[in-house]
């Protein structure tokens, strides 16, 4: 192996090594008019951590599609492949751009950590609704919200949760994402025709009383769900809206029948996260008058400030800010009339029920994060 060979080991090395001392989920490298620039995406924020020059960044892509049997003189198309590093999997991207290839690296350890809902950041009351619904007889529990915001790390809480020897749980994943004892997990294969629909094809016929499918995207998933919810099966998936209410909207669109809808979903929780501030360097400052007319906090709030330990960011980890929809029988009404995402909010989102934006504000009132990340995540 020549010298820059050696050193794009090593780099590649150094890199993953600081991702995971840094709790990084990504590895981003962006190729540029002259070499290229490294970033790390912490608690959902990327940041530049160093440059390469040209030579040295080619041999890395290069590097990296050996460890995965990519084929090294393809530079035109799009390539993706998968590795292993000191027990935590690697899913790896290439594509061209007008400067060379673009890498990202995305990291996923194997083991689930035990965090409990109340650990994520869910309140007291979401917890007793979602417990409620955990124990229903059947029925289809959705998580909504956009591409990074939790959700099917939240199922895999809810999955362990309904754990017992007596039940059979399967899981249709794309990809496999963490690896549960006593539970069986299927990968899709989309390329080989393998799909989310086809997979809960099969799996029904294989006797499960719980299933989660990673993802609800289109009618024939929805509608093959909905039939397993609506006998017996209690089913867990996610669904990309913005909201709780939005969810039964949306499988309205995908051509499922109000009455199968208010029949089979038993509750939607929707999620975003945001990061937690640093418990070392926060510090308490004053709002403005504008700021405690609109968002209803007192004279005082955290501020994000910086040091050694959170890398200057002023925060450290991140949680789940969340609203619950239980589907009860004002909701079902809805649904039957086929009332809109606005409406279903309205009817649920009242009185003390906590929505999304009620539960971020609650977080900034009790000091665990700021209302500048609030805004920054919720106004997206």
């Amino acid at each position: 192996m020549h010298e820059v060979n050696r050193s794009a080991v090593k780099t590649i090395n150094d890199l993953l090594r600081e991702a995971l001392s840094r709790k990084a989920s990504d590895i981003h490298l962006n190729p540029q008019k002259e070499g290229a620039a490294v970033f790390l995406r912490i608690d959902g924020m990327l940041e530049e951590v160093r440059t390469l020059d040209t030579e040295l960044s080619g041999e890395i892509i290069s590097r990296l599609k050996v460890l995965t049997h990519l084929r090294i003189d393809e530079h035109q198309k799009p390539q993706d492949g998968r590795f292993c590093f000191e027990e935590i999997d690697i899913r790896l991207s290439i594509i061209p751009t007008h400067f060379g290839e673009r890498a990202v690296l995305r990291l996923l350890s194997n083991t689930l950590q035990t965090e409990s809902l109340d650990d994520l950041g869910f309140e007291k009351k979401q917890i007793e609704c979602i417990d409620k619904v955990l124990g229903s007889k059947g029925g289809m529990i959705l998580c909504a919200g956009p591409t990074g915001s939790g959700k099917t790390s939240t199922l895999y809480r809810l999955l362990q949760q309904t754990l017992r020897p007596e039940l059979s749980i399967v899981t249709i994943e794309d990809p496999v994402e963490f690896t549960l004892q006593g539970v069986v997990q299927i990968p899709v294969r989309q390329a080989q025709g393998f799909t989310f629909a086809s997979a809960l094809r099969a799996v029904l016929r294989q006797d499960p009383d719980v299933i989660m499918v990673g993802e609800i995207r289109d009618e024939e998933t929805a509608r093959i769900a909905t039939s397993a919810a609506l006998t017996g099966h209690l089913l867990f998936s996610t669904i990309h809206t913005i909201d709780a209410a939005s969810a039964l909207p949306r499988l309205f669109d995908m051509g499922i029948e109000p009455y199968l809808i208010a029949s089979t979903v038993r509750a939607v929780i929707a999620q975003r996260l945001v990061r937690r501030l640093c418990i070392n360097c926060s510090r308490l400052g004053a709002t403005t008058l504008q700021e405690r007319k609109q968002y209803g906090i007192g004279k005082k709030k955290h501020y994000a400030v910086g040091c050694e330990a959170c890398h200057q960011s002023g925060y450290q980890g991140r949680m789940v800010v969340s609203e619950v929809l239980t589907v009860e029988a004002n909701v079902s009404e809805a649904i039957l009339a086929q009332r809109s995402a606005r409406e279903i909010r309205e009817i649920v989102f009242k009185n003390d029920v906590s929505d999304i934006w009620k539960d971020a504000i609650q977080k900034v009132r009790g000091g665990v994060t700021t209302l500048e990340e609030v805004l920054r995540v919720l106004s997206e």
